[in-house]
């Protein structure tokens, strides 16, 4: 990895993707800093960079990666907390997601609403106000106050729906888990990732088709469409 100590100094190539993200040319720039990574050259701006075009093209998996390896270079980019606190909370880690969105709603000098820019929002984050953060209600304990009009109910019926579909998972209950599977990427569809990974290596017509729905819940709709239908072909069988 390269290292970044002058804006001057920054390699061209890296310059020119991050110039591309942020004018809207998401599709080249992600696929300028992939392959930049393909080749090991991302410096730790590029790797923040990179897990913003994969978030905002809907690759929110391999957008938590790419901030956590910012993150943990001792990158600390607004974008990769907000990316990486929205990763976790897609695969059900709400402690580690909250915790993200507190250092991220500390940094935060403006409005969610611009970093966000339209893209999807778990019910981590508090209303959009500038003086309001995520509360603690024991020092020591980070946590996210729900603010009005927030659905932490349905965040947390999703979360227990996939403990739920896990136990049933390790029982060999695949109807239950299926069913399960499917009440959590419908309260929190966010939570797709996590479904799909619970799901992986089980086949049965219900995971196929709550497959489906996860896929078509992160915009991979021809993948959606090839995992119904393994579903309906399954349940004439």
């Amino acid at each position: 990895m390269t290292s970044r100590t002058d804006a001057d100094e920054r390699p061209l190539d890296l310059a020119l993707a991050g110039l591309h993200l942020r004018t809207g040319s998401l599709g080249l720039a992600r696929a300028e800093l992939e392959a930049m990574a393909g080749a090991g050259v991302l410096d730790s701006d590029g790797l923040a960079d990179l897990a913003e075009a994969r978030w905002r093209t809907g690759d929110l998996a391999g957008a938590g990666d790419a901030a956590r390896a910012h993150l943990g270079g001792d990158g600390s980019s607004l974008v990769a907390l907000v990316v990486a606190a929205e990763a976790m909370a897609a695969l059900g880690r709400a402690a580690e997601a909250r915790s993200l969105a507190t250092r991220a709603i500390e940094r935060l000098d403006g409005r969610l609403d611009e970093i966000f820019a339209g893209m999807p929002r778990s019910p981590i984050w508090p209303a959009d106000r500038h003086d309001e953060t995520p509360a603690s209600e024991e020092p020591g304990v980070e946590a996210v106050a729900p603010a009005e009009g927030e659905f932490e109910p349905a965040a947390s019926d999703a979360d227990r729906a996939l403990d739920s579909a896990r136990a049933a998972l390790d029982a060999g209950d695949l109807a239950g888990a299926a069913i399960q599977l499917a009440v959590a990427v419908r309260l929190a569809p966010l939570l797709a990732p996590a479904v799909l990974e619970l799901a992986a290596g089980h086949r049965s017509p219900g995971l196929d088709l709550v497959r489906g729905d996860a896929l078509l819940a992160l915009g991979r709709e021809s993948e959606a469409q090839r995992a119904w239908a393994d579903a309906a072909e399954g349940a004439r069988g």
